[in-house]
C-alpha cells in the first residue's frame, strides 16, 4: 500500500467510524421541519430514481452524507436511500429531470452544499434559482444563492434580467439548508402564443423572502430548453459540483376556483351575539339574497353578528385548507375577560372550523367531496371602532390559494420601524417570540458587524442568531404597542431554549445587568459566584464566540450547557453538528455529551475549588 493510498484509506475509515458515531448518538430523529403555510405537499420518493427520467451515474442515493466545512468541493456518503447526491466527475456530469411536468407549482426542498459549489433548480428545465456556496458574502449577484440566474444574449454576449436575492440568507458548507419556491409557469393561448411570462412568486430560503413577484420573460442561461412552454420537467444541474437533496416536496396547482351561491346574508343585533354564532339562533335585523359571497361586506361600526348561508362549489376530492382572519382579535390583555369576536364555518352541515381562540388567524384542513354542499359562515364582533375586516380564504387540490370574503378596502398596514446598526452595537429590550412562546425577560443585540443574537436574560439561553439587517420595532408601538415584540430581520438562526448553567432550585440564576466593552458582558449571580457573559461576532464572520467567565469559589463541579438536541454529531475535526447539522459547535474545551430526559447536552465541565475559571465555544452557521 502507497503512502497515499494508505492515506485515502485511513480518511474512508475515520469517516465511517465518524458516521457509526452518528448512528449511535441519534435519538428521536425527525427531519427538519420547513414552514408550511398552506396545504401539505406530496413527497418527491428517494427510495429509487423512479421519479427521475434516465439518471446518470453521477446522481446516487444516500443514506447519510458528510461535508468537511473547509474543504472544496468535498462531499462524503454512505450508500441507501433517502438523500439524493450529486458527484459530478470529468466524465459523468449529467443533469437531472423529473418524469413529470408541472405548470405552476410549489416546491421545497433541503440540500447541502460543500465548500465552493455550485448548482441550480430549474422550474419546467428553464428558470432557474441559483445554489451556491455564497456563505459570509457580503455582497450577492443573482449568481449567489437564493438569486434568479440570467438570462444571455448570444448576439451580444452579455446577460440580463438576472436577479440578486434580497439578503445572503446561506448557511455553512455542509449544513442542510431550506429552500420553498412558489412558481407560475407561463400561459400561452389557444393560438399558442404566449400571453403571461412566468413569474417566481416567492422563493425563501432558510426561512427569509429572497425574491418575490419576479417575471421571467424567457429561458435563464444553461437551461435545459430554449423554448416556453405551459409544462415542462424540474431539473437540477448537474455538471458544476457536489450537492445532496433531501425530503422533496412538491404541489401542482390548478386553475378551478371554490365558489359560493345562492347567498343569504344576514345580520344580526340580538345580545349575546356569540350565541348567535355559536348557538345558531337569533333574529336577523336585516337579510338580504346575494349572488355571490363578496357582494356585500359589513361597512357598520357597531357590535355586530353576521351570518352568510348557501352552497359551495368543491371542483374535485380531495384535502381543502380554509383559513379565517379576524384582526380586531390581537390578543390584547385588556379584553381577556370576555370574548370579543369569533367565526364559524359549516359545510354539508358540519362546524369545520370555529375562530374562538385570542389570535387573529387560525385555520384547518378538510377532506371534501367534489360537488355542490350547503355552507353556513357567521362571525361576530363586539368592540372597536372600525367596520370587522374579515378575511375567509380557501385552497385544494386543483384550487390556489383563493378569497371567499375579504375587507372591500384593505386596512392601512403597519409601518416598518427597522433598527440599524451603524459602529456601535445596539441594545434593543422588548419582548422575543421564540418556538411561539413570548419572552418578557429578553434583549436583541445588533453588531456593526452585521451578526445579530437574541437572548433571554433569566436563563442566559440564546433564542436566536441571524445575519443581516437587524431588527423592526414596530411591534412595539403598532396599535398601541400589545405586542411589544422585536422582529428579528435577516436570516434566522433559531435555538433549543436551555439554560446555559445546570438549573438548581436552591441556587437560581439571577441576571444584575451589563456593562459595554463596547459589546455587552451581561452579569449574572449564581450563588456566590459571579458570571460574565461575553458574544462577540467573529472576526471571520462565521457566527458567534461565546465566553463565560466564572469568579468566586465553589466546592461543586459545575456544568455549563451550550447545546441541547435530539442530534448532537461530534465530527473528526472536533466540531459538533447540532440539529441535524443546522448549527456548529467548536470549542478546544473538554465536552461531554449527555443523554438527558429523551434529548442529548453538549457539556462543558469546570472543576470545583477554583476561583477563577472560563468555559468558551463558537456557534458557526
Amino acid at each position: 500500500m502507497s503512502g497515499e493510498s494508505g492515506h485515502v484509506c485511513m480518511v474512508q475509515i475515520a469517516r465511517l467510524m465518524q458516521t457509526i458515531c452518528l448512528l449511535i448518538l441519534s435519538v428521536a430523529i425527525s427531519p427538519v421541519v420547513l414552514a408550511q403555510s398552506g396545504l401539505r405537499l406530496q413527497a418527491l420518493s428517494l427510495e429509487s430514481f423512479t421519479s427521475f427520467d434516465n439518471p446518470g451515474s453521477n446522481w446516487k442515493l444516500a443514506d447519510e452524507v458528510y461535508s468537511d466545512v473547509a474543504v472544496h468541493h468535498d462531499l462524503e456518503f454512505i450508500p441507501g436511500t433517502g438523500i439524493l447526491v450529486n458527484q459530478p466527475s470529468e466524465n459523468e456530469q449529467s443533469n437531472l429531470f423529473t418524469n413529470f411536468s408541472h405548470g405552476d407549482i410549489e416546491i421545497e426542498l433541503e440540500f447541502m452544499m460543500p465548500k465552493g459549489s455550485n448548482s441550480g433548480i430549474y422550474l419546467q428545465g428553464r428558470y432557474e434559482v441559483q445554489l451556491l456556496d455564497s456563505w459570509k458574502r457580503l455582497n450577492v449577484t443573482f449568481g449567489d444563492l437564493g438569486g434568479i440566474y440570467q438570462r444571455w444574449d448570444e448576439t451580444e454576449s452579455k446577460g440580463f434580467e438576472g436577479r440578486p436575492p434580497r439578503i445572503n440568507a446561506s448557511r455553512a458548507p455542509g449544513l442542510w439548508q431550506s429552500l420553498r419556491i412558489v412558481f407560475n409557469a407561463p400561459q400561452f393561448n389557444e393560438h399558442g402564443h404566449k400571453v403571461r411570462h412566468a413569474r417566481f412568486v416567492r422563493v425563501i430560503l432558510n426561512g427569509s423572502i429572497v425574491q418575490e413577484n419576479v417575471t421571467i420573460t424567457g429561458p435563464t442561461r444553461a437551461a435545459g430548453f430554449q423554448d416556453e412552454s405551459p409544462h415542462g420537467p424540474l431539473m437540477i444541474q448537474g455538471d458544476h459540483g457536489p450537492i445532496a437533496f433531501r425530503n422533496i416536496r412538491y404541489r401542482m396547482t390548478g386553475k378551478d376556483s371554490v365558489s359560493i351561491h345562492q347567498v343569504m346574508y344576514q345580520e344580526y343585533t340580538d345580545k349575546p351575539l356569540d350565541e348567535v354564532i355559536w348557538s345558531d339562533t337569533g333574529l336577523p335585523a336585516s337579510a338580504q339574497k346575494l349572488t355571490h359571497l363578496q357582494d356585500y361586506v359589513a361597512t357598520s361600526t357597531d357590535s355586530i353578528a353576521l351570518r352568510y348561508v348557501g352552497q359551495i362549489s368543491i371542483p374535485a376530492d380531495g384535502l381543502y385548507r380554509f383559513n379565517i382572519i379576524l384582526p380586531w382579535i390581537s390578543g390584547d390583555p385588556h379584553w381577556s375577560d370576555r370574548s370579543i369576536g369569533g367565526a364559524s364555518l359549516r359545510i354539508a352541515g358540519r362546524e369545520i372550523l370555529r375562530h374562538d381562540r385570542n389570535t387573529p388567524s387560525v385555520h384547518t384542513t378538510v377532506a371534501l367531496d367534489a360537488g355542490i354542499h350547503p355552507f353556513k359562515f357567521g362571525y361576530f364582533k363586539t368592540v372597536g371602532r372600525t367596520p370587522p375586516q374579515v378575511t375567509l380564504s380557501v385552497e385544494g387540490p386543483t384550487t390556489r390559494p383563493t378569497f371567499l370574503l375579504r375587507p372591500s378596502q384593505k386596512p392601512a398596514p403597519a409601518e416598518h420601524l427597522p433598527v440599524t446598526v451603524d459602529s456601535d452595537p445596539v441594545l434593543l429590550r422588548g419582548f422575543i417570540t421564540h418556538q411561539e412562546k413570548k419572552h418578557t425577560h429578553a434583549i436583541a443585540v445588533g453588531s456593526p458587524d452585521r451578526i445579530h443574537y437574541s437572548l433571554d436574560l433569566s436563563t442566559a439561553s440564546l433564542l436566536h442568531a441571524w445575519r443581516g439587517p437587524f431588527a423592526d420595532a414596530a411591534p412595539m408601538w403598532h396599535n398601541r404597542g400589545h405586542e411589544q415584540t422585536i422582529l428579528p430581520l435577516g436570516s434566522l438562526l433559531t435555538f433549543s431554549r436551555h439554560s446555559v448553567i445546570n438549573d438548581n432550585k436552591d441556587e437560581p440564576l439571577q441576571f444584575t445587568g451589563y456593562h459595554l466593552t463596547p459589546n455587552p458582558v451581561f452579569t449574572y449571580l449564581h450563588g456566590g459566584v459571579i458570571v460574565e457573559d461575553h458574544i462577540l461576532p467573529r472576526s471571520d464572520g462565521s457566527g458567534l464566540s461565546r465566553t463565560l467567565k466564572f469568579t468566586g469559589r465553589t466546592d461543586e463541579r459545575q456544568w455549563i450547557r451550550i447545546a441541547a438536541s435530539h442530534q448532537i454529531y461530534p465530527l473528526s475535526d472536533g466540531r459538533y453538528a447540532i440539529d441535524g447539522f443546522s448549527w456548529y459547535i467548536e470549542t478546544d474545551s473538554d465536552v461531554l455529551i449527555k443523554p438527558f430526559m429523551g434529548i442529548y447536552e453538549l457539556m462543558i465541565l469546570l472543576e470545583p475549588n477554583q476561583s477563577d475559571a472560563s468555559a468558551h465555544y463558537a456557534i458557526v452557521w
